[in-house]
Protein backbone atom coordinates (compact mmCIF):
# COMPACT_ATOMS: atom_id res chain seq x y z
CA UNK A 1 0.00 0.00 0.00
CA UNK A 2 1.47 3.47 -1.13
CA UNK A 3 2.05 5.60 1.42
CA UNK A 4 -0.30 9.00 1.85
CA UNK A 5 2.42 11.20 1.29
CA UNK A 6 3.12 9.43 -2.19
CA UNK A 7 -0.47 9.62 -2.87
CA UNK A 8 -0.64 13.58 -2.05
CA UNK A 9 2.89 14.10 -4.47
CA UNK A 10 1.16 12.15 -7.22
CA UNK A 11 -2.19 13.92 -6.73
CA UNK A 12 -0.40 17.10 -6.96
CA UNK A 13 1.25 16.56 -9.48
CA UNK A 14 -1.37 15.38 -11.52
CA UNK A 15 -3.18 18.64 -10.99
CA UNK A 16 -0.18 20.85 -11.96
CA UNK A 17 0.10 19.08 -15.27
CA UNK A 18 -3.61 19.70 -15.60
CA UNK A 19 -2.76 23.42 -14.76
CA UNK A 20 -0.03 23.72 -17.74
CA UNK A 21 -2.39 21.99 -20.21
CA UNK A 22 -5.09 24.39 -19.86
CA UNK A 23 -3.23 27.24 -19.65
CA UNK A 24 -2.27 26.81 -22.86
CA UNK A 25 -5.21 26.34 -24.40
CA UNK A 26 -8.74 28.44 -24.84
CA UNK A 27 -8.97 32.16 -26.79
CA UNK A 28 -6.13 33.40 -28.60
CA UNK A 29 -4.26 36.90 -26.78
CA UNK A 30 -6.92 39.88 -26.53
CA UNK A 31 -6.34 42.74 -28.45
CA UNK A 32 -4.33 45.20 -27.41
CA UNK A 33 -5.65 48.66 -28.76
CA UNK A 34 -8.89 49.64 -27.49
CA UNK A 35 -12.17 48.05 -28.38
CA UNK A 36 -15.30 49.01 -29.60
CA UNK A 37 -18.80 47.58 -30.27
CA UNK A 38 -21.09 48.46 -32.44
CA UNK A 39 -24.44 47.83 -32.72
CA UNK A 40 -28.17 49.43 -34.46
CA UNK A 41 -30.80 48.85 -36.79
CA UNK A 42 -30.81 49.07 -40.51
CA UNK A 43 -34.44 50.09 -41.92
CA UNK A 44 -36.21 51.03 -45.54
CA UNK A 45 -39.29 53.16 -45.60
CA UNK A 46 -39.19 52.46 -41.46
CA UNK A 47 -39.18 49.20 -41.91
CA UNK A 48 -36.61 46.27 -41.09
CA UNK A 49 -34.42 45.45 -44.09
CA UNK A 50 -34.24 42.09 -45.61
CA UNK A 51 -33.58 39.12 -42.79
CA UNK A 52 -29.80 38.17 -42.42
CA UNK A 53 -28.36 41.06 -45.04
CA UNK A 54 -25.05 41.72 -43.90
CA UNK A 55 -23.54 45.06 -42.43
CA UNK A 56 -19.74 44.97 -43.00
CA UNK A 57 -17.80 47.37 -41.16
CA UNK A 58 -13.93 47.62 -42.61
CA UNK A 59 -11.03 49.58 -40.79
CA UNK A 60 -8.10 49.87 -43.75
CA UNK A 61 -5.68 51.34 -41.41
CA UNK A 62 -6.25 48.79 -38.69
CA UNK A 63 -6.93 45.59 -40.71
CA UNK A 64 -10.09 44.99 -38.98
CA UNK A 65 -13.04 43.99 -40.69
CA UNK A 66 -16.30 43.38 -38.23
CA UNK A 67 -19.97 42.00 -39.29
CA UNK A 68 -23.22 41.14 -38.47
CA UNK A 69 -26.54 39.89 -39.99
CA UNK A 70 -29.70 41.73 -39.55
CA UNK A 71 -32.04 40.31 -37.55
CA UNK A 72 -36.60 40.01 -38.28
CA UNK A 73 -36.42 43.78 -36.57
CA UNK A 74 -33.97 45.44 -38.50
CA UNK A 75 -31.20 45.16 -35.39
CA UNK A 76 -27.63 44.32 -36.13
CA UNK A 77 -24.38 43.57 -33.27
CA UNK A 78 -21.04 43.36 -34.74
CA UNK A 79 -18.62 40.56 -34.35
CA UNK A 80 -14.75 41.00 -34.90
CA UNK A 81 -13.69 38.69 -38.35
CA UNK A 82 -10.22 38.08 -36.56
CA UNK A 83 -10.38 37.86 -33.17
CA UNK A 84 -6.56 38.61 -31.87
CA UNK A 85 -7.80 42.39 -33.69
CA UNK A 86 -10.90 42.39 -32.37
CA UNK A 87 -12.82 46.02 -33.34
CA UNK A 88 -10.83 48.27 -32.61
CA UNK A 89 -11.81 52.41 -31.95
CA UNK A 90 -10.82 54.21 -35.59
CA UNK A 91 -12.59 55.68 -39.10
CA UNK A 92 -15.08 52.26 -41.03
CA UNK A 93 -16.23 51.73 -43.82
CA UNK A 94 -19.65 50.43 -44.25
CA UNK A 95 -21.21 48.28 -46.78
CA UNK A 96 -24.79 46.83 -46.51
CA UNK A 97 -25.45 43.96 -48.69
CA UNK A 98 -28.61 41.42 -49.45
CA UNK A 99 -28.00 37.90 -47.82
CA UNK A 100 -25.98 35.43 -49.75
CA UNK A 101 -28.37 32.93 -51.67
CA UNK A 102 -28.24 29.61 -50.40
CA UNK A 103 -26.01 26.69 -53.15
CA UNK A 104 -28.65 25.47 -55.12
CA UNK A 105 -28.24 21.80 -54.80
CA UNK A 106 -28.39 19.70 -58.20
CA UNK A 107 -28.17 16.59 -58.87
CA UNK A 108 -25.18 15.34 -61.08
CA UNK A 109 -27.39 13.28 -62.67
CA UNK A 110 -30.06 16.10 -63.59
CA UNK A 111 -29.93 18.19 -67.38
CA UNK A 112 -29.56 21.37 -65.24
CA UNK A 113 -26.54 19.44 -63.80
CA UNK A 114 -25.05 19.19 -66.98
CA UNK A 115 -26.10 22.42 -68.67
CA UNK A 116 -23.81 23.88 -65.63
CA UNK A 117 -21.22 21.52 -66.51
CA UNK A 118 -21.27 22.53 -70.35
CA UNK A 119 -21.49 26.54 -70.36
CA UNK A 120 -18.98 28.52 -70.39
CA UNK A 121 -18.24 30.24 -66.95
CA UNK A 122 -19.45 33.47 -68.50
CA UNK A 123 -22.57 32.20 -69.18
CA UNK A 124 -23.04 31.02 -66.00
CA UNK A 125 -26.39 32.02 -64.78
CA UNK A 126 -25.43 33.84 -60.82
CA UNK A 127 -27.91 33.16 -57.69
CA UNK A 128 -30.84 35.99 -57.89
CA UNK A 129 -31.19 37.40 -54.40
CA UNK A 130 -35.20 38.49 -53.77
CA UNK A 131 -35.87 41.19 -51.08
CA UNK A 132 -32.84 43.41 -52.29
CA UNK A 133 -35.00 46.35 -53.14
CA UNK A 134 -34.87 47.55 -49.83
CA UNK A 135 -31.21 47.87 -49.82
CA UNK A 136 -30.03 50.19 -52.74
CA UNK A 137 -27.35 48.59 -54.56
CA UNK A 138 -25.23 51.33 -53.75
CA UNK A 139 -24.65 50.64 -50.28
CA UNK A 140 -23.49 46.54 -51.33
CA UNK A 141 -19.52 47.65 -51.81
CA UNK A 142 -17.42 50.02 -49.67
CA UNK A 143 -16.44 51.90 -52.50
CA UNK A 144 -19.78 53.25 -53.48
CA UNK A 145 -21.53 53.35 -49.99
CA UNK A 146 -20.53 56.52 -48.43
CA UNK A 147 -20.61 55.40 -45.45
CA UNK A 148 -17.49 56.37 -43.03
CA UNK A 149 -18.28 56.25 -39.59
CA UNK A 150 -15.63 56.72 -36.78
CA UNK A 151 -15.69 53.92 -34.17
CA UNK A 152 -14.93 55.16 -30.51
CA UNK A 153 -13.61 52.48 -27.83
CA UNK A 154 -16.70 51.11 -26.26
CA UNK A 155 -20.30 50.57 -27.21
CA UNK A 156 -21.15 52.41 -30.14
CA UNK A 157 -24.72 52.86 -32.18
CA UNK A 158 -25.30 53.63 -35.56
CA UNK A 159 -28.64 53.64 -37.34
CA UNK A 160 -29.11 53.30 -41.15
CA UNK A 161 -32.29 54.79 -42.53
CA UNK A 162 -31.26 53.59 -46.12
CA UNK A 163 -34.41 55.53 -47.99
CA UNK A 164 -32.84 58.37 -46.45
CA UNK A 165 -29.48 57.94 -46.64
CA UNK A 166 -29.71 56.94 -50.33
CA UNK A 167 -31.01 60.45 -51.27
CA UNK A 168 -27.85 62.21 -50.20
Amino acid sequence: MPSPRWSNIAVLTILAGCGLLTAGCGDSAPPKEAQAEASGTVTFDGSPITLDSAVVFYCKDKGATAAGKVDSLGKYQLVAANPEIGIPAGRYQVKISPPTPPAAEVSPNSDDYKKMMMSPASQAQKPTVEGTKDIPAKFHSFETSELVLELKPGPNTFDFPLDKLNKK
